[in-house]
């Protein structure tokens, strides 16, 4: 090589580089990248930290791709394949996925179908998936993923962080932890924990650290608006659930308030395939929404007024007597007896008896007198037989030389659906054609099996147990529920006892004497007891240390119709004890840990909770594997590995009778640990810490005598799982868990997903309550029906009845129709919601190829004629006021919004709006003075049961342009 003379210049003799226009810009992009990362500095960074990031470290060659169609066979070869599923998504389904990986890589998704049919003659579960799970791998490699601890260094919120080692972010937490123990005891530590959580050994990873810790946990299903009120009145239970597959039984399908073709897609064919074997859809809903289009009939009531038109039906049924006399006579309250003075019903100290409590009574026409009710009492049995029970009766009983008046419950409900409920009636409320409601009625009631879909969009109304117990009514008076193919249904989450387990049990090892006694005795009643003592309802937590109540407790924005401000009744439950939060009211909250969850932005009056919580707590911890709104204001922030980096099961949805593994698919990104590596790793901290201040042991909020000094001994169970152990975890919860019948971990890796082995025992969250069978789609309630076994409730029957003392006051005694509140001021729009399409929660919110399937922003839905009368076009930018505030976003012009509403899909961020505000900062959410109720039946506190409920479709707003 070298160079010759030209003219007086010289001339390079190496050979000529000849690049195409491609590689020329190739090469100049990686150049210009390089020189960028060169200069990049991150604060804490050393340069030989630097030197080793993969963010700055650059590729000493370019692959030789001659063309586009080499890269794109390269994406047909993998390294391995694993079997995978979104497990800490909080999506009410259970898909199983292949996994791609390549490079250390998850590359792309693929489903994966392991499914059969229940039974000959019924559809199998397969496909599942939705567009969400098919690019989970572009959410793992999302620039909102967190791969590091980070520590904050400016002000809460301002988004300035600093990269810092784990040893120094878990010492830090461990201080934290430790300060808030010694100076104010373990009920001023809170796991802040969300819904997003499975059934695996990351999922209880939190739940035993904070239990061995003697510290509560929140229960978010209040909080998120997702607890069914109706169905624990009237039927003992919130989560009346089946699988999907059942849909296909039915001859009568009403999608109440529920669009599954947006929000259980996995599902959603069930529906469809039932019409096409003759099933009729009905869609009861104000907006034309993607599940309402594939309807035979779509009833579109005024937002809220849905009370009115399941009542408007039920006089219909009952004035023509197509209700099933004899399954109501036995099943429910209605043929039992209350007294028309004090409206109480009928019981043995009003008869001057001393049967068991409680007992109440029956009107024997045989006889001529008040007899005790079958399923009450004494009596462990519905069956009426030899009995001629009166359903319909108004008179009086005999007792100490008195007389007093008696009307059954069916008596005081047929008079009042008479009086107040006739179709013509009800049209002038909903909207919905008297006609209308007669064809619906007689439909509903013709058809052999008839079933009410209604989820969680229905629980964020403020009278929601109105609408769920009036939708119940329906088909308990045609005979429905506890039969294939009918009922009212929701969802419900089977708990796999190795879980329970698993969170809660210190000395795991001690279960080792005997699988089988073990599994005889682990999830009774009293475990779940056990397990619901070391949390705190979320909803009243908040209300109370957040602030909420002062807006949530505002009589101007809540039920006008109730005879005292909601804040006495608030009150009176917390002094009675009926709902018991750590730390007192009173007290201050000092550390709070955040995982599975999003809480400040989920919560309604998100804004008001972050001003007044985060004044009052010192450290908030936030464990996470991606950047959230909670993240942001959080001091520290615990990188977690992503679904597909951590072994973990989906919960067990009712839905989909299969228990689904989410495999270590690749390593976790950066320094990012799955749960129970951290949360192990926290406990040894914490002792370390603990011992170095001689802490002494101390009475926990069960009044369980703790000591942090062994916390890593007590979490491990003495080293027996250790920080790396998570695969012996989780063949720890399969081992115990019935469902998983002899199912391995190897086994379930093969598989993917497996057919449930047993359902276990009833819980708060699956209110199933049937014989199980692989070989049959699940049907929820038949002990009660078959076997006759008296229903969770006061009166051992399905109860439509309420006859506590606020129930009573408040005219709820019986389902009725309460007009909507003027939540927010009285505004002429109602802002209502639903669960998107194209998120999962927020989880999914800020990711690109979600976002390209929408307007990319946060968007209000208007109606043609609400946007018209307002100058409003599509895509402008609109401001939506109330009393409490205001928020900036897209108009989006929607034909098939129902004018005089507005609808924003839920789960933005608010850091994705303008000025950082959301919809959920002008959201009052009023309280309800009945939900508070907690001595009576049913009605008590215990995890995933019972407590009011954050709401949001009542809130009254204005569009304006900005």
């Amino acid at each position: 090589m070298g160079t010759e003379s030209n003219g007086g210049k010289a001339r390079d003799r190496r050979p000529c580089v000849k690049w195409t226009r491609r590689e020329f810009l190739r090469a100049s992009a990686l150049a210009a990248t390089g020189l960028v990362l060169s200069n990049l500095q991150l604060e804490g960074w050393s340069s030989a930290e630097a030197a080793e990031s993969p963010l700055l470290s650059m590729p000493t060659t370019i692959p030789l791709y001659r063309e586009w169609e080499d890269l794109y066979r390269k994406q047909w070869v993998w390294d391995s394949v694993a079997r995978g599923t979104h497990t800490m998504t909080n999506c009410v389904s259970g898909c199983s996925w292949d996994l791609y990986v390549k490079d250390g890589m998850v590359w792309r998704e693929e489903q994966h179908s392991p499914y059969e049919a229940s039974m000959p003659g019924l559809p199998d579960f397969n496909p599942r998936g939705c567009q969400k799970g098919a690019c989970g791998s572009v959410l793992m490699h999302s620039p909102s993923r967190v791969r590091y601890p980070l520590r904050r260094v400016g002000e809460r919120g301002e988004d300035r962080w600093k990269r810092i080692s784990w040893e120094e972010a878990l010492d830090a937490v461990a201080v934290g932890l430790v300060d808030a123990i010694e100076k104010e005891g373990p009920q001023s530590v809170l796991c802040e924990l969300g819904p997003n959580i499975g059934s695996g050994p990351n999922s209880a990873a939190p739940l035993r650290f904070f239990r061995m810790l003697g510290s509560a946990a929140t229960d978010a299903n209040g909080q998120i608006g997702d607890l069914l009120p109706g169905p624990t009145i009237t039927l003992g239970n919130g989560h009346p659930c089946g699988s999907s597959d059942d849909w296909c039984r039915s001859s009568y399908l009403v999608l109440w308030s529920y669009n599954p073709s947006a929000t259980r897609i996995p599902d959603a064919h069930f529906l469809y395939e039932s019409r096409y074997r003759g099933a009729k859809l009905v869609a009861v809903c104000p907006d034309l929404n993607n599940s309402a289009i594939h309807a035979d009939l779509w009833l579109n009531p005024n937002p809220g007024t849905d009370a009115a038109l399941a009542l408007g039906a039920a006089q219909v049924i009952v004035s023509e007597a197509l209700h099933d006399v004899a399954y109501v006579t036995e099943q429910t309250d209605l043929p039992l007896l209350v007294r028309t003075d004090t409206g109480r019903f009928l019981r043995p100290a009003d008869l001057g008896r001393s049967d068991p409590d409680p007992t109440f009574f029956v009107w024997d026409g045989g006889r001529n007198e008040a007899v005790p009710a079958p399923g009450t009492g004494a009596s462990d049995s519905l069956a009426m037989e030899g009995r001629n029970t009166a359903l319909d009766f108004t008179g009086s009983v005999k007792a100490g030389g008195k007389s007093i008046s008696v009307r059954t419950v069916f008596s005081l409900l047929r008079e009042k659906l008479d009086r107040d409920y006739q179709p013509e009636t009800v049209a002038t409320i909903t909207g919905v054609a008297a006609t209308t409601i007669r064809e619906f009625a007689r439909g509903f009631a013709a058809a052999p099996a008839a079933m009410i879909l209604s989820e969680f969009g229905g629980c964020k109304f403020l009278h929601a147990d109105l609408n769920q117990r009036a939708q119940i009514l329906l088909a308990s008076l045609t005979g429905n529920i506890g039969r294939a193919g009918g009922g009212w249904r929701a969802s419900g989450f089977f708990a796999p006892e190795g879980f329970a387990l698993l969170a809660m049990q210190e000395q795991l090892g001690l279960l080792n004497l005997g699988v089988f006694a073990a599994r005889a005795l682990m999830w009774p009643a009293e475990a779940e007891h056990e397990f619901a003592r070391y949390f705190v309802p979320g909803t009243l937590w908040h209300a109370v240390h957040g602030g909420l109540d002062k807006i949530s407790g505002d009589s101007r924005y809540g039920d006008v119709t109730s005879p005292r401000p909601v804040a006495e009744y608030l009150k009176e439950a917390l002094d009675k004890k009926w709902f018991t939060l750590f730390p007192a009211p009173g007290k201050k909250p000092q550390v709070l840990l955040s995982i599975f969850g999003n809480v400040l932005r989920h919560s309604r009056q998100n804004v008001r909770l972050r001003e007044t919580l985060l004044d009052k707590v010192k450290l908030l911890v936030d464990v996470n594997f991606r950047m959230s709104e909670t993240g942001r204001w959080a001091d520290i922030i615990l990188p977690a590995a992503f679904w597909y980096e951590k072994i973990d099961l989906k919960y067990l949805a009712s839905f989909i009778p299969y228990l689904h593994l989410g495999d270590r698919a690749a390593p976790p990104l950066g320094e990012a640990k799955p749960e129970w590596e951290i949360f192990a790793l926290l406990s040894a901290a914490v002792a370390r810490e603990a011992r170095r201040r001689d802490l002494a042991p101390y009475s926990d909020i069960a009044e369980v005598t703790r000591d942090a000094r062994r916390l890593d001994e007590a979490f491990t169970d003495s080293g027996r799982l250790g920080p790396g152990d998570e695969e012996a975890a989780m063949e720890f919860v399969l081992k115990y868990s019935t469902a998983a019948g002899n199912t391995s971990l190897a086994g379930l890796r093969q598989a993917g997903a497996v057919r449930f082995a047993s359902t276990g025992q009833p819980g708060s969250l699956a209110g199933y309550y049937s014989d199980y069978s692989e070989n049959e789609p699940l049907v929820p309630q038949r002990w009660f029906v078959e076997k006759k076994q008296p229903w969770p409730t006061l009166t051992g029957r399905q109860q439509f009845y309420i006859d506590h003392p606020w129930f009573l006051e408040c005219a709820e005694a019986l389902p009725t129709y309460k007009p909507p509140p003027g939540a927010g001021g009285s505004f002429p729009l109602v802002m209502s919601g639903g669960h998107t399409r194209w998120s999962i929660h927020s989880q999914w919110r800020d990711q690109q190829p979600m976002l390209r399937l929408q307007r990319g922003e946060p968007v209000v839905y208007v109606s043609a004629d609400d946007a018209e009368r307002r100058n409003i076009k599509d895509h402008d930018l609109v401001r939506v006021r109330n009393d409490l505030g205001a928020f900036v976003l897209r108009a989006k012009v929607a034909p098939y919004v129902r004018p005089g509403e507005v609808i924003v899909y839920h789960a933005w961020e608010p850091y994705q709006f303008r000025g950082g505000l959301s919809d959920h900062s002008i959201i009052p959410s009023p309280l309800k003075a009945t939900s508070l109720v907690g001595d009576y039946g049913q009605l008590r506190w215990t995890y995933g049961h019972w407590e009011p409920n954050q709401v949001d479709r009542d809130t009254r707003v204005e569009v304006e342009l900005v």
